[in-house]
């Protein structure tokens, strides 16, 4: 995913207005900051089914991977401290959505014209 990609989809999951600035890396407000919760998964899971999905469709697309429609999302729960989707999308393909720190999904999965 590039970091354009994740630019504009950190921006169209955005539901309040930016964060304040962050701290310089090393400091301990940033070692503070990385242990507390991320802000962004409580604006993704106060986000109704259909805003999630478009988000999550926004994401495979951006990661370049072909969803016409998402037929079916389950919380995965939390994978080395982020959350995580499983999406399947109309025409049989797979996607693991990850929430990374900050709002930026990493999307892998297996498309179904490069399934068996």
């Amino acid at each position: 995913m590039t970091v354009r990609t994740m630019i504009i989809l950190l921006a169209c999951v955005a539901l309040a207005g930016c964060d304040g600035p962050t701290a310089p890396a090393g400091n301990a407000a940033t070692v503070a900051a990385d242990a507390a919760p991320d802000p962004m998964e409580a604006k993704i899971a106060a986000l109704s089914e259909p805003l999630r999905e478009v988000t999550f469709f926004r994401a495979i697309n951006d990661a370049d991977y072909t969803c016409q429609r998402i037929v079916n999302v389950v919380p995965r729960g939390r994978i080395e401290g982020k959350l995580v989707w499983a999406v399947e999308c109309e025409q049989g393909a797979q996607y693991v959505i990850e929430l990374q720190r900050g709002g930026i999904f990493h999307v892998s999965g297996v498309p179904k014209s490069a399934r068996p």
